[in-house]
Formats: C-alpha cells, structure tokens, sequence
C-alpha cells in the first residue's frame, strides 16, 4: 500500500510537468510537390473554391465565382495531375477569349437540365462519384462522375429546398451532409440525407427527400464547412463568421448532440505585412482524415484580395479536443520559396487563398489557390500520427442519483483491449478524463472539457492502438480528482 500511494505521489507531481504533452505528435513537415499550373493548357482556368480526391494525381477541382457581370461554376477533372499537365478537357482562361468566365456546368438528365451556379464545396467518393452542393432555386445536391475524360452528368440530383448550401461530404455509405448556411441572425444547419442505394428520389422525379437527420448549429453565421468520419458516427461544422468549429456525436438515426470538449477557435486576426492591414481569417473548409483521425481545418480570408494572400494555412486538428497539432501553411511556404506571396512557380500556387483541402490514400494533402486559381499537392516528409477517436464511449445510466464524486475501478481488468471505467458526479461540473503511461505522459484524452450534468457515467475505452503494460487514468471534476491505474494485456 506504502509502494502504491509513493507510486501515486510521484506520477502526481509527473502529471503536472507533462500536462501539456501530447503521444501522438507530427515529427516532420510540410513540401508543396506541385501545383497546377496557373496557364493554358493546364490551369483551372478561373478561381478555384474546392478540390476533391479520388485517387493520387487524379482529382476533380471546382471552379466558382459571381462578379457583377458573370456567373462561373464548373468542374475540372485532372488525372496522372502534375505541374503541366493532367487536366480533362479545353477550357477558356479568364476573362480574355476564350474566355473561362460565365462557363456554367449543366447537369443534364433526359428532359433536366440545371446549371451549376455558386457552389463552393464538392465531395468526391472513391468511385468517381461527385456531389455538388449548388445553389440554384431548388438548391440541388447535383451527382456528376469523373469518366476516363471529363466530368459528366449523372441521372441522380436532390433537392433540398435549404436556403442556401455551401459544406458537403458523404460517408462511406453514401449518406450526404450539407450544411445549410445560416442567413441574418438565423443559425445554419446540416442536413444529412439518405445514400443513393437508399432513397429513390435521387433518380425520380421530383428529387424531393425528408433530411434523415437535422444538426442545428449553435451560432449564427455561414456554414462554409462539413465533413464526418467514416461511419457517420461524428460530424463537424465550421462556422466562418464565428470563427467555431464544431463537433457533433451520434447517428443520421438517433440524431446528434453538441459535444461540449472539442473547442476549435480561431482567434488569429495577424497585421499585414504593410504595417496597415489587418487580415481576418476564418475556418472554411474542413476534412476529416480516415484512419488517421485527424481534422484538416482549410483557414484563409473569404473573398479579399493583397494582404489575405498572406494567410493561408491547413490546420491538423486533434478530432476530440480541436487542439492544433501542426500546420500546413501555404502562404508561408509560397514566401519561404520566392520572397513573394505573388510570385508562383512549378511547386508554388502564389496567390494564397487557401478555401479547401482533401487527402489521398498515401495522406499526401491537396490544397486550392482560390485567386491563384491552382491545385496543389503537398507531402509530409515524417511521420503523420494516428489518433485514437474516443468521444463515443461515454453513456450516462439513467435512474441513478450519485450524492458523491466517484471513480471505480475500470473492468476488465487486466483488458485486451477493451475497457470500461465508470464515474459519479454529485453535481454538474466541467469533467476531463485522461490516460497516462507510467512516466506521466498523456497518451489518451477521453473526456477533455465537457460539461456533465449530475448522475453516473461509463466510458468504453478502445485501448488497440496502446502497447501493453501499465497505465494510470485520471478523472477530474472541477478542483476535485481521482486516480487510478489499469493494466492492458495484449
């Protein structure tokens, strides 16, 4: 027992010189491979808002800009991409002839014909499948595919009937998430719709579905950015205007719920490098890395020219917290290579407007220029860490009243390599739940920050990704804590 509590007296005061240190860290950085070239015959032609992946090198690239006397929305298909060449089809470049401008895809199916017009997300699936958020009257989600060629039209479109759509991803069973962007005071939404397989609105006319689930963002402000995990099962939402990201837990069929302890917040408003200027970035686009289990947060100025170029950057964010683990920053390395944030060459965009991201299967990241009117593809020359998700497991136990602050001990104990710990709160409180290996280093953040009401808890903690041996887990609630240590047996 004496053994225990000295053990328990020195990894207290380890904990508090390692609080801040994090396992899975980034050991490397960030090297533009290439980008598109910003010229005929291989540049997009005109600002480019979106990038979706389906391959390495082969990608589809969204086009979209309203000035006062043109109208320009299309898709661009690239394949074996490099900095001269791999782009589908013959396009106009600006506004001379032939001219990009006002070029407005059609979906066309039968008798249907929709022009695409301000859409400024895509989400591309791995079977060439690309879903448009557009924003003509009925506010379509349109269905294209990337053939051996061009960009073609699909049969498949939904209406949505949302007043105004900008963030789109799908999960890996073809469910849709759109968000709604918020107008005026009125929060946004998103809305998550069946999968083609599902709904046969899809393919009928009049393409008219029930949402299968509605998230309500807290805040007023334009939803510029969704993206969910795999199986649907987490969904975020970045809100330009507030400069929030969001997290939501749940399923399309139980709904979601706010979770409280993911805080991403962009507070960053640098002065231009004119002394004068200040810029004003927000969170635009979002990606959620498969596997990997990070959040790719796209942050940039919207829609201002000169000193937003020099703010373009991808923040790697931990999917349970909203902690920034690394940076990719595009404006800064355009500098680091030229001395100029307008000066581009065969691995620099230049221009740096930096709207949205997306990945391949080697998690090489592909970012676009929106002024610079580029792709680019950048590759980490370290390693990239894989971060245990654990913001499923919590469930509270119904027609308990705890009158105090407790901790059990996690069963089964010794596990391989599942666990569950349980925990009572006497009163609503701010809680963080921890796992630390014996040197008092953070290894797993269950719990980080968020606000449980009084009542009994369990957490089911996946511990695969750990190596065997002893861990310690702690529970805090406001000033108060427990410990205890469980052993994992593999």
């Amino acid at each position: 027992m004496r053994l225990f509590l000295g053990f328990l007296l020195l990894f207290s005061s380890l904990l508090i010189l390692s609080s801040n240190t994090y396992a899975q860290n980034f050991t490397g950085s960030w090297h533009c491979i290439y980008a598109t070239q910003d010229d005929r015959p291989n540049g997009t032609g005109y600002p480019t808002a979106s990038v979706g992946v389906i391959k390495p090198n082969t990608f589809v690239a969204l086009v979209s800009r309203k000035t006062a006397t043109t109208l320009t929305c299309y898709l661009v298909g690239y394949t074996n991409a490099s900095t001269l060449t791999g782009r589908m089809g013959v396009y106009g470049y600006g506004t001379n002839p032939p001219v990009a401008a006002d070029i407005r895809q059609p979906w066309a199916s039968g008798f249907e014909n929709i022009e695409m017009v301000e859409a400024y997300d895509i989400a591309v699936t791995k079977d060439s499948l690309v879903y448009v958020a557009n924003n003509d009257v009925e506010r379509n989600i349109l269905v294209f595919r990337m053939s051996a060629d061009s960009v073609i039209s699909t049969d498949y479109r939904l209406v949505t009937q949302a007043d105004s759509l900008w963030g789109i991803d799908v999960d890996n069973n073809g469910r849709v998430y759109v968000g709604q962007c918020g107008i005026g005071s009125n929060p946004g939404k998103i809305l998550v719709f069946k999968s083609i397989a599902e709904e046969t609105a899809w393919l009928d006319q009049p393409h008219l579905s029930t949402p299968l689930a509605t998230i309500n963002i807290p805040d007023p402000g334009r939803i510029t950015g969704v993206t969910t995990n795999a199986e649907g099962t987490i969904v975020y939402a970045s809100n330009y205007d507030a400069d929030k990201v969001y997290c939501f837990t749940g399923s399309p069929t139980t709904g979601y719920t706010l979770y409280n302890g993911f805080n991403f917040t962009l507070t960053d408003q640098p002065m231009a490098s004119n002394g004068v200027d200040t810029i004003f970035p927000g969170p635009i686009g979002l990606k959620y890395m498969q596997d990997k289990n990070i959040l790719m947060v796209s942050c940039a100025q919207l829609f201002r020219l000169g000193v937003a170029y020099e703010y373009s950057r991808v923040y790697m964010v931990n999917p349970n917290t909203g902690d920034i683990m690394n940076t990719l920053d595009a404006a800064g390395w355009s500098f680091a290579q030229t001395g100029s944030y307008t000066t581009p060459n065969d691995s620099v965009s230049a221009y740096n407007a930096l709207y949205n991201s997306d990945y391949d299967e080697n998690f090489n990241v592909y970012t676009v220029s929106y002024y610079g009117w580029t792709v680019d593809k950048w590759y980490f020359d370290g390693v990239i860490p894989t971060i245990p998700v654990t913001i499923l497991g919590l469930e509270k136990t119904e027609g308990l009243t705890p009158t105090e602050f407790t901790l059990a001990q996690n069963y089964p104990n010794p596990f391989n390599p599942t666990t569950t710990i349980e925990f009572s709160l006497a009163e609503n409180n701010v809680v963080n739940l921890n796992i630390y290996d014996v040197n008092g280093q953070l290894v797993a953040e269950l719990i980080n920050g968020a606000i449980l009401e009084k009542g009994t808890y369990k957490f089911s903690f996946d511990a695969s990704k750990m190596a065997s041996g002893l861990y310690i887990y702690t529970l805090q609630a406001g000033n108060k804590q427990l410990t205890k240590k469980m052993s994992l047996l593999k």
